[in-house]
């Protein structure tokens, strides 16, 4: 028997019911059917969907400047290495980012950043050019920092790319894991102000050109394992075609890497369990990975952006076992039906109806994959606002985060150019409400004019104060701390989560936070982004209202807790019920 009818009534009625959400999944069929993909004039105006009661507002934010640099102020000085001063490689492009993590636990967020050094055939310098280490900055807790790297013992060695921070031994204190091309770093939280170079024992034995990873529980165990993305392997006798503009070949002329999947035995070793959880797909180089769960059944998927091939979707079963569904869900090619060269995806519902959406920069044009019925993903990247504003540039970093805590997430693109070492301003997106974004360079100020050749970014709330501020790391440049200046009161949330059954992080609990007849839906997770994991605790901007009627927590043990009349303007720990599984360290 036919099922026709069923399905067009099942989408008429869904249309019906969600008419904003029908507009970004057919609109961009009618865009395509209507334009043969021309773009919309920048300066056309933008369209009202009357139906969704969606107004598009054409006014210019006034007022002081949203950021300001506090680079300097704050102590953070981190000169990015470029060995011999010149952009003549592949691997040289891709920069290095860090992390946030609050490793001595005193509340306030510190930033670990990641140097690439000089290293032989990757980064030729002259000989006895020292490499330039990692850092560790200490948050004072009073707007400055203090570079702690020495005594902590964490200057980390090779071409360093990224850093990924969780509590993979559950004792409380936030582990960090440095990504080199050529190997790993896994150093323990001591819990004294030091680290332990731990990556032997652990198992963690890899010479691959690592250029990501992330810490998920992929079988709820309550043990957090890692994903390692690999790139792709360096051949120094490759060579661009005469007449090429380029001053090196592009990926696809190089053979590809296998990502790897370490499972958490929870006796401080992993065990690499790569081919028999499914993730060992040839014929990609990675340049990210994030963590999230795509279709809320309470275990953590993967998705891993690829340079110059179909993204991946790795679907898991629930016991760490994954199955590629990235060209099923719409998440393998961009809106144009093309595999460009992706950087990194940022995950967070930004259309706010509960379901997680992915941004993803590329060299090319940049997706926002809205999570549509059935677990389809819909590049609404057209009808967003957002194509115009990205297509100048070329997008590494990339942030959802509310920095006007008015209840939905706006984006931030750190951007930079791929093959020359010149700048490109970054691009602040703000969002209309319901995943419509606007120019709001105007409300960010100056900073959004200068040129960056940026790669990693991160949104954090450096001084908790209630306001995402921004990281940004560049290619031979020095990072950059800017400072949001321009929200006041007390109409925010963020969650400090601490599991009991669940891992200690709490990473993959799901949270809906429910305030004057709206909820705000978010997931903890480690998040990464392109070379850099930023903020880990969910914030919420809460725009008007000053009270939260509930907060609803699943947890990744399965257990749900409730919490009734919080009072918005500050930072809640929450532990999830029962006795603790995890040993107290003093």
């Amino acid at each position: 028997m036919s099922t026709a009818p069923a399905f067009r009534y099942r989408i008429s009625s869904w249309v019906t019911q969600h008419p904003g959400r029908a507009w970004r999944w057919l609109g961009p069929l009618v865009v395509l059917g209507l334009t043969a993909g021309c773009d919309r004039a920048p300066d056309q105006p933008k369209p009202v969907n009357s139906a969704a009661g969606l107004v598009w507002a054409e006014d210019t934010p006034s007022g002081p400047p949203g950021f300001e640099d506090v680079t300097r102020s704050s102590g953070i000085d981190f000169l990015h290495q470029l060995a011999n001063g010149k952009l003549d490689n592949i691997m040289k492009s891709d920069g290095a980012g860090g992390v946030v993590l609050d490793y001595d636990r005193d509340g306030y967020l510190d930033l670990y950043l990641v140097n690439s050094g000089p290293v032989p055939v990757l980064s030729e310098a002259p000989p006895g050019t020292p490499r330039l280490p990692n850092r560790l900055f200490r948050n004072r807790g009073d707007g400055t920092f203090e570079e702690v790297t020495r005594r902590a013992g964490i200057e980390g060695w090779g071409f360093g790319t990224t850093a990924a921070s969780a509590d993979y031994d559950n004792d409380g204190y936030p582990d960090l894991l440095v990504v080199n091309f050529g190997g790993l770093i896994l150093y323990r939280n001591e819990g004294d102000g030091g680290f332990k170079d731990v990556t032997a024992t652990a198992g963690l034995i890899s010479e691959q050109p690592g250029i990501s990873a992330t810490f998920l529980d992929v079988d709820n165990d309550g043990y957090l394992d890692l994903f390692v993305a690999n790139y792709l392997k360096f051949d120094p006798s490759i060579q661009v075609p005469e007449g090429t503009q380029a001053p090196y070949p592009g990926p696809l002329s190089y053979e590809p890497e296998l990502n790897l999947l370490y499972r958490n035995r929870g006796d401080g070793t992993f065990e690499d369990i790569s081919e028999r959880a499914g993730i060992r797909i040839p014929g990609h180089r990675a340049m990210s990975v994030t963590a999230f769960d795509y279709d809320l059944d309470g275990d953590s998927d993967l998705y891993v952006s690829n340079d110059g091939t179909p993204n991946l979707l790795l679907e898991n079963d629930g016991q760490g076992r994954f199955t590629e569904v990235g060209l099923r869900t719409g998440l393998g090619f961009n809106q144009f039906g093309a595999a460009e060269g992706s950087m990194g995806a940022t995950v967070g519902d930004c259309t706010g109806d509960g379901l997680p959406d992915l941004f993803v920069t590329r060299f090319g044009r940049a997706s926002l994959y809205v999570n549509a019925p059935g677990g389809l993903f819909v590049d609404s990247i057209q009808t967003s606002g957002i194509l115009p504003l990205s297509m100048p540039h070329t997008g590494w970093g990339g942030n959802f985060l509310d920095f006007d805590n008015d209840g939905d997430l706006d984006l931030f693109i750190a951007n930079g150019d791929p093959h020359f070492l010149r700048g490109m301003p970054p691009l602040l997106l703000e969002n209309r409400g319901d995943g419509f974004f606007r120019d709001a360079r105007a409300w960010g100020g100056p900073l959004f004019d200068r040129p960056l050749n940026a790669r990693g970014s991160g949104a954090w709330d450096f001084d908790n104060d209630g306001r995402l501020d921004l990281i940004i790391t560049s290619l031979g440049e020095r990072a950059a701390l800017w400072r949001n200046v321009g929200v006041s009161g007390d109409r925010w949330l963020t969650l400090e989560l601490e599991g009991t059954r669940s891992n200690r992080d709490g990473l993959g609990a799901q949270v809906r936070l429910t305030t004057g007849g709206r909820t705000h839906y978010a997931e903890a997770r480690c998040p990464t982004s392109y070379v850099f994991q930023q903020d880990p605790r969910p914030h919420f901007g809460l725009g008007a209202a000053t009270a939260i009627d509930r907060i609803e927590i699943r947890w990744p043990s399965g257990q749900t807790q409730i919490l009734s009349d919080v009072v918005a303007g500050g930072i809640l720990k929450v532990v999830e019920p029962g006795a603790s599984r995890w040993p107290s360290r003093s």
